[in-house]
């Protein structure tokens, strides 16, 4: 746990978000579903070495150094098309990442409530940029409480910082076109035989016996469809409480395994990696982050097929609205 962190963030409502690569045109293969059911556990962060470098204003910029490769970072706020000053809260905030060669461009529009992601050569993520992706959501945490000096955070770093958690869970094999724009709450309509079970959330204290639920198959093809909303989790239960474990309805596809089903799961921080959390386990801020449902579906398809190798691509970019524009929940960590 960080308790700077938490401080840090404390005015990361703000937003932000997405979209990361790798080289350029370097052929990547695409994992079959076979092959990710096979795959071994997620490896733990690599350590890396980060550098911050001198940035105007509230901007921040910097590299990050780790044995898979390195990546670079830099902020920008703007106001009116301006560089905006130091303390001014911006209209938008871009944010530039390098990974391993590839450049990425993030631009959020606060007020049209959107996130543009433009690359200029097709990128495709290998096993070296997850690795230093995962390092950079590690190496970034530690970091930037230092930068803050107990103030509220700015909009740039909240953005960076979303950011970092949202490429933790990047899928092996990602493809960036040249543009994506992300939407607040953007999302495809639910499909209603895989949500109607279990609707409401339940919850277990801990040492009792938990309900034997069987999960509801829909009938759906395997076209990566269905799924997708904007549900906060933590407006439903109290998901920083560590001492009890809530249960609720996730559903993912799993191609050509599985079309689209749904099933009750544990979710919140008294459950196993903080399963509903966006970002990579638990976090540096042990369970700060948002807590959404696709952010959810996503952690249980992960969990069930063992891996990140693309067969759960969908459903990554199905939270991408939660990721970049998410209310942040637990501020004082799990508790």
């Amino acid at each position: 746990m960080n308790p700077n962190l938490k401080l840090l963030l404390a005015a990361g409502t703000c937003s932000l978000l997405l979209a990361v690569g790798a080289w350029p045109s370097r052929p990547v293969s695409a994992a079959s579903p076979e092959a990710a059911s096979a795959a071994a556990a997620e490896a733990p962060a690599q350590p890396g070495q980060m550098k911050v470098l001198a940035a105007p204003g509230d901007d921040v910029a910097g590299t990050l150094v780790t044995p898979s490769g390195a990546l670079s970072f830099r902020t920008a706020s703007l106001s009116a098309g301006k560089s905006a000053a130091q303390g001014v809260s911006p209209d938008r905030v871009t944010v530039r990442l390098e990974v391993n060669g590839a450049v990425i461009d993030h631009d959020i529009d606060y007020a049209a409530g959107t996130m543009t992601v433009r690359t200029v050569d097709r990128v495709v993520i290998d096993e070296q940029d997850r690795a230093v992706l995962k390092s950079f959501q590690t190496e970034l945490g530690r970091t930037l409480p230092t930068l803050a000096g107990g103030q509220r955070v700015p909009k740039s770093h909240d953005m960076l910082w979303r950011l970092a958690e949202m490429y933790s869970e990047v899928p092996l094999g990602k493809t960036f076109a040249a543009e994506w724009v992300v939407k607040r709450g953007d999302a495809k309509p639910i499909a209603p035989q895989a949500r109607d079970f279990d609707r409401e959330s339940s919850s277990i204290v801990p040492g009792a016996q938990a309900l034997n639920r069987q999960p509801i198959v829909a009938a759906a093809a395997c076209n990566e469809q269905g799924g997708g909303s904007f549900t906060n989790l933590h407006a439903i239960v109290d998901v920083c409480d560590d001492d009890r474990v809530f249960y609720r309805s996730s559903a993912h596809d799993f191609c050509p395994s599985h079309g689209y089903s749904s099933k009750s799961v544990a979710y919140g921080c008294g459950a196993s990696s903080c399963p509903g959390r966006c970002g990579a386990g638990c976090g540096v801020g042990d369970g700060l982050g948002a807590w959404y449902q696709d952010c959810l579906d996503h952690d249980i398809c992960n969990r069930d097929h063992n891996s990140q190798l693309g067969a759960c691509g969908d459903e990554w970019t199905e939270a991408a609205d939660d990721y970049a524009f998410g209310a942040i929940s637990c501020y004082t960590t799990c508790h």
